[in-house]
């Protein structure tokens, strides 16, 4: 009754908010957190502050950070209380969200509403209205400030989802091209927006990290043990890779997405097809034909600005091993024949191009002599004697350094991006 009351109260005084609010947080703070408190009270103080939050916020936006502070205590709940007023909680989340999202314009404020929609999604009845509000903020409120968090929210959904939950399973698949999509179009809205030399370059690095994040939440979920979820996740991936050059894509951060993000994947599925190993992921040979295709797409179409990358040899040497563990994987002709062709196409553009010829070396190897021995235990057909005999002369192209931008945290990222749609 007491917390209704102070709820009143405040509603009817909202010209005094500045004053009263401190009072009022301190007071469900200490029925939150206290001990031996009831649990009926102690879940009304915590539904009644996000009520406030969802009543004040449309017409006390300068008040936002002190009260969106109270989503930082729901967290702290009994976890028997949390557990028995999770729907109830998911609910209000929902409705916070719809009214007050375009009020949340802190990084840790959008971290504690993420935070708040997995939690109650964690009892099966309250994962629906917590799969909305999550669906809200990836269709309607997406901005650099909560894309990682958006993103992270929706991996934690999608591996519930298939497991507990696999009527939603599309639905939560379908956050992967509304996150895809986003990066586009949030990108191009500020591609002709007059930036100045800092903030392209601002502009650039975000652009990149987001890109490199999406990248690497895609690759783990092409692990995943659930045929659906490792298909979808390879098709937005082909979509991801596509989008780079769209998108600007720096080569330093396509080198990284590649080595780091598409191999590992690769790589490690690959020693399981046919295997006691496997047998957790069924169908892991189409999920490694289709990384293969993913790989060998980024490679053509990025090729040209790779090869200017001080790290190529090293990338070649990733991609040699990860495109013969294909062709290794015990019992699959078919992937031995993706990894040939995909392998074939790249010598042929390497040849094109000038870099693939007896000259090449780096890392202390001889890549001319290493490249053809892994391209022959994949397919004997893959010879030097596969090339034009008419070799051009070489036109080995000089490796530019690319300019190195100071490595920054993803919420270091986020937040200087937030500013520059501003």
């Amino acid at each position: 009754m007491l917390c209704t009351c102070t709820q009143v109260v405040l509603l009817r005084n909202r010209d005094r908010l500045s004053l009263l609010w401190p009072p009022v947080f301190d007071h469900l703070a200490s029925i939150i957190r206290g001990k031996g408190i009831d649990g009926s009270l102690v879940a009304a103080a915590a539904v009644g502050l996000l009520r406030l939050c969802q009543r004040l916020l449309p017409c006390k936006p300068e008040a936002a950070e002190p009260l969106l502070r109270g989503l930082q205590l729901v967290p702290s709940l009994d976890p028997e209380v949390a557990w028995l007023n999770a729907e109830v909680i998911a609910v209000e989340m929902l409705a916070l969200i719809q009214v007050a999202s375009v009020h949340i314009r802190a990084q840790w404020a959008w971290a504690s509403a993420c935070n708040l929609i997995k939690m109650t999604s964690v009892r099966p009845e309250a994962f629906p209205v917590s799969l909305e509000a999550l669906w809200w903020v990836v269709v309607h409120s997406l901005t650099p400030l909560n894309y990682v968090l958006a993103l992270e929210a929706s991996v934690w959904f999608i591996e519930r989802a298939a497991l507990e939950h696999p009527k939603l399973k599309e639905r939560c698949l379908l956050l992967l091209g509304r996150l895809t999509a986003w990066l586009e179009g949030w990108a191009a809205s500020l591609a002709g927006a007059g930036l100045s030399p800092e903030q392209l370059v601002t502009f650039s690095n975000a652009k990149s990290e987001f890109w490199l994040y999406l990248v690497e939440m895609l690759g783990k979920l092409a692990e995943h043990p659930d045929v659906q979820v490792r298909s979808a996740a390879t098709a937005a991936l082909q979509s991801a890779v596509v989008s780079a050059e769209v998108l600007g894509i720096l080569p330093g951060s396509i080198e990284r997405g590649l080595k780091e993000r598409l191999l590992p994947p690769l790589q490690a599925l690959s020693k399981k097809v046919n295997t006691k190993a496997g047998k957790d992921v069924p169908q892991a040979e189409t999920t490694v034909a289709e990384l293969v295709r993913v790989v060998s797409k980024a490679m053509l179409l990025y090729l040209p600005q790779l090869v200017q990358q001080p790290g190529f040899s090293s990338l070649w040497l990733a991609v040699l091993d990860a495109l013969a563990a294909a062709a290794a994987a015990i019992g699959s002709e078919t992937l031995l024949e993706a990894a040939a062709a995909a392998l074939q196409n790249l010598l042929i553009m390497l040849h094109e191009m000038g870099v693939l010829q007896p000259s090449w070396s780096g890392l202390q190897h001889n890549l001319w002599q290493h490249t053809w021995r892994t391209a022959h235990k994949i397919s004997s057909n893959l010879s030097p004697q596969m090339l034009n005999p008419t070799i051009n002369p070489a036109r080995q192209q000089p490796q530019q350094q690319q300019q190195q931008q100071p490595s920054l945290s993803l919420p270091a990222v986020a937040a200087a991006a937030a500013a520059l749609s501003t």
